[in-house]
């Protein structure tokens, strides 16, 4: 038996998914317009937004850290967010924190400890571009968890490495256009640091990037504590919401374009070195141009398809016309069975635990 051999590289973009509707439903390629292609964009994006509206898409849920600022209640979720599923306040062991015999180096100008020292009101302002910012710990450490906060707004192309020796370093994140934005934290996890720790971590600017750096963190062993989900009326009612303290619960806004998470308490200012961890649930990514797949498995493909097919045929009479009454209902219980079929496959086989809570609520 011969067989391809490969397995998911057939190319099945957008616009061979918009003919393949349109011959479902039908329609001629002579008879297909621009005008009717534009449709068939618009109508796929409603349809792949609406997916969200249906169930948890187990390819559209996505880790994010969201940064902390002292004594600031709303915290912006990235656009596109749906629900947050998960959070957890994070805090880290920082191991660039001034010690003995640990060692600051800014290779181009600048007060290279002035990134290490967690004040807010310093920075390392280096003179050149294409430089680097180093911490050499005393003892072996494995970071894992690293912040930047700028001093600049720009676009830099950076690198974080690190290195046992000092001499040969290993890029364990890059970011060839990282957007900045002075006073605002960007934070990211990283894997691969071995086991047996690092001396040296370098934030390495290349690209003609200058660094202009508040605060650098080199973060080991995080803790996440779960914080709550509240609602509205429990939010109401707290007498202090501008209380300090560690976050313990939030309500989460759905507002637009960017949902908001408002925290109870509000952050201290020694929380400005934690994060907020959640795993979100999000839109699909947008449709694109015709040369683009869509952002679904294919195992979706033809549930979508037929979906597009049927929109096609109440938005476009000259389809509704080549169609007879039984094509159109064969159609439409196609329709409803593939969706059925593809949102039954929507499961990640795990065990499943159920939590009975049952309480008073007012909306």
């Amino acid at each position: 038996m011969t067989t391809s051999g490969t397995i998911s590289t057939t190319v099945f973009n957008s616009g061979k998914l918009i003919d393949r509707a349109f011959g479902r439903g039908q329609l001629p390629p002579q008879k297909i317009t621009p005008e009717y292609i534009a449709i068939a964009q618009d109508l796929l994006y409603l349809a792949l937004s609406t997916l969200a509206s249906k169930g948890i898409a187990l390819w559209a849920q996505q880790k994010v850290i969201l940064p902390l600022y002292d004594a600031t209640q709303d915290v912006l979720a990235p656009l596109g967010t749906v629900d947050i599923l998960n959070a957890n306040l994070r805090s880290v062991t920082q191991l660039q924190l001034p010690a003995p015999n640990i060692v600051y180096t800014s290779s181009v100008g600048g007060t290279a400890a002035n990134a290490f020292d967690n004040n807010l009101n310093t920075a390392c302002t280096q003179t050149a571009p294409n430089g680097y910012i180093q911490v050499q710990f005393p003892a072996v450490g494995q970071p894992v968890v690293f912040g930047i906060l700028p001093n600049a707004s720009a676009t830099w192309n950076i690198a974080i490495q690190t290195s046992t020796d000092g001499v040969t370093f290993t890029t364990v994140y890059s970011n060839p256009a990282l957007a900045t934005v002075a006073g605002q934290w960007f934070w990211t996890d990283v894997e691969g640091i071995p086991e047996s720790g690092v001396l040296y971590v370098r934030l390495q600017a290349s690209g003609g990037t200058t660094l202009n750096v508040t605060e650098f963190v080199t973060g080991a062993a995080p803790q996440e504590i779960p914080i709550a989900k509240i609602n509205r009326d429990d939010y109401s009612n707290l007498p202090n919401k501008w209380f300090t303290g560690r976050p313990l619960q939030f309500w989460y806004n759905k507002s637009i374009p960017q949902p908001t998470l408002t925290l109870w308490p509000s952050p201290q200012l020694q929380f400005t070195f934690s994060q907020i961890v959640m795993y979100v649930q999000r839109y699909i990514q947008d449709v694109g141009t015709l040369t683009q797949t869509i952002e679904v498995p294919q195992r979706w493909f033809l549930a979508i398809l037929t979906r597009l097919a049927k929109d096609l045929m109440s938005m476009i009479p000259e389809i509704a016309k080549s169609m007879s009454d039984g094509d159109k209902a064969a159609l439409l219980q196609e329709d409803k069975d593939r969706w059925a079929e593809a949102w039954a496959s929507e499961t990640d086989g795990s065990p499943i635990m159920m939590r009975p809570n049952i309480r008073a609520y007012t909306r």
